[in-house]
């Protein structure tokens, strides 16, 4: 009897490991016994496995946090910057005959149908007004198609002369007729060469910076992005109360269309940019 119960009692009695204890047992539901576990190290490495992979989620967290307010920073501080300006000068650098003459002027090149502030009523100025600004956001989406085609098939020196090209008479011609009206109001004492002199090299440094920037600070380059959004609110400041609204209101639509429907052109010029083999694009 005695014989009989010793190979049951050594059956249910665990042998020890290394350090002399008991391995635990766990219930195995595949045999419906149990099945002892070899010893803690299994249990343990998962443990610190799980504790490793929250860690590095929790440090991919930050770093992503710190990324995004970097992103916001970078971008909202030339932002508000530009804002500012740009309400400045169109606040101190404009007098009330260079408004009128400045209006006149801006209707003249912008709008295909005329308004008249005085004697058309309020409805006609505003369908007018969407008319003329439907009208140039066409041309803006046609030339924003047109680079487009110019970066897809890769006629970047075609692309390249046009942009360069814009940025000198933007920064030249439009940013001249600024700094002359600043000169005029606050009487600053000046002669012809020396002013054309300095706006020659303003225009030609500001496209070295913006196109080449190879040895220019950053933020020159950055400079002279600024200014050139400076000078380009000046000038549509001029138009009348009505169209600056419209004009407004439908570049804002067209960005929406041109960013987020799958046919919109800088949707378009994204996804091609993306691409490996993509060439830099010019002022990037």
């Amino acid at each position: 009897m005695e014989l009989a119960v010793k190979p049951a009692i050594n059956n249910m009695i665990e042998p020890a490991n290394a350090d002399g204890n008991c391995l635990p047992n766990h219930h195995d539901d595949t045999r419906g016994g149990f099945q002892r576990v070899e010893n803690y190290d299994a249990c343990e490495s998962d443990d610190e496995d799980s504790t490793d992979e929250d860690d590095e989620d929790i440090a991919l967290s930050l770093n992503e946090l710190m990324y995004s307010a970097h992103s916001f920073h970078v971008i909202s501080l030339p932002v508000s910057i530009t804002m500012v300006l740009a309400a400045l000068a169109v606040t101190y650098v404009n007098t009330p005959q260079t408004i009128q003459q400045g209006a006149a002027l801006m209707s003249q090149a912008y709008h295909v149908w005329s308004v008249d502030t005085d004697n058309d009523s309020t409805s006609k100025q505003i369908f007018k007004d969407f008319a003329n600004g439907l009208v140039i956001v066409t041309v803006i989406g046609t030339m924003t198609f047109g680079i487009v085609l110019l970066y897809k098939y890769r006629c970047m020196k075609v692309l390249i002369g046009y942009m360069m090209f814009s940025s000198m008479t933007l920064l030249g011609i439009l940013g001249g007729e600024l700094f002359n009206v600043a000169i005029e109001k606050y009487r600053i004492p000046i002669d012809w060469f020396t002013f054309v002199f300095i706006l020659v090299n303003f225009a030609v440094v500001g496209v070295t910076a913006i196109f080449y920037a190879v040895g220019i600070p950053t933020y020159v380059t950055q400079g002279y992005l600024i200014a050139s959004s400076v000078i380009i609110s000046w000038q549509l400041s001029h138009f009348d109360t009505i169209s600056t609204w419209t004009l407004l209101i439908m570049l804002g639509l067209y960005d929406l269309c041109a960013v987020l429907t799958p046919c919109g052109p800088l949707r378009f010029l994204v996804n091609l940019m993306s691409d490996d083999d993509a060439p830099e694009m010019p002022g990037k």
